[in-house]
């Protein structure tokens, strides 16, 4: 299987970075990070992240999915015109894209979310920014489809347990192992 792309922008939330990163690594899933606007990217609580990679290197074509970890970062995510591309070039070839907290409002930017069931961070300025989803739940992971969503920090190992799970991997064991 091809790496996960998981993108590291200005802002991300910690966890919601690094609990599903860790979760697929865990797994045998090869994870590759990229930053949207330099290597060394500051999180939303102050903990700095070394991307492998830069946005700007990144094929799509490379990848087996994309995840988009949310917090501060979403608007930035939402409003770069290569990760909308790279986000729309992985949907049509029905790859995993997935995004947690804030995020879905990129995924909404794509166009990638119309009619879809999904989760968000509820805050009001981010649900009113995805008109076109079917459905917004509460729940704290959704997938339709090839489209992961993760509710916000506190869903970040459900979330990082969904993407395992879609890629085909038995995530009962690990699982049980994190969370005993």
């Amino acid at each position: 299987m091809k790496a996960i792309l998981v993108l590291l922008a200005p802002g991300f939330e910690e966890i919601e970075f690094t609990a599903p990163v860790d979760i697929l690594r865990r797994l045998g899933i090869s994870v590759v990070t990229a930053g949207v606007q330099g290597r060394e990217v500051e999180g939303a609580h102050g903990i700095t992240m070394q991307a492998d990679t830069l946005l700007s290197e990144v094929k799509g074509g490379d990848y087996a999915g994309i995840v988009l970890p949310g917090g501060a970062a979403s608007w930035l995510l939402r409003d770069t015109p290569a990760v909308l591309q790279l986000v729309r070039e992985m949907n049509a070839e029905g790859k995993m894209v997935a995004a947690i907290c804030a995020a879905p409002i990129a995924l909404e930017a794509a166009g990638v979310l119309s009619g879809r069931r999904i989760t968000c961070y509820p805050a009001e300025a981010v649900v009113a920014d995805i008109p076109s989803a079917a459905e917004i739940t509460t729940e704290p992971t959704v997938t339709d489809g090839n489209i992961i969503t993760g509710r916000g920090p506190g869903a970040a190992l459900e979330f990082g347990f969904a993407l395992g799970a879609y890629l085909g991997k038995d995530v009962a064991s690990l699982r049980c192992e994190m969370q005993c």
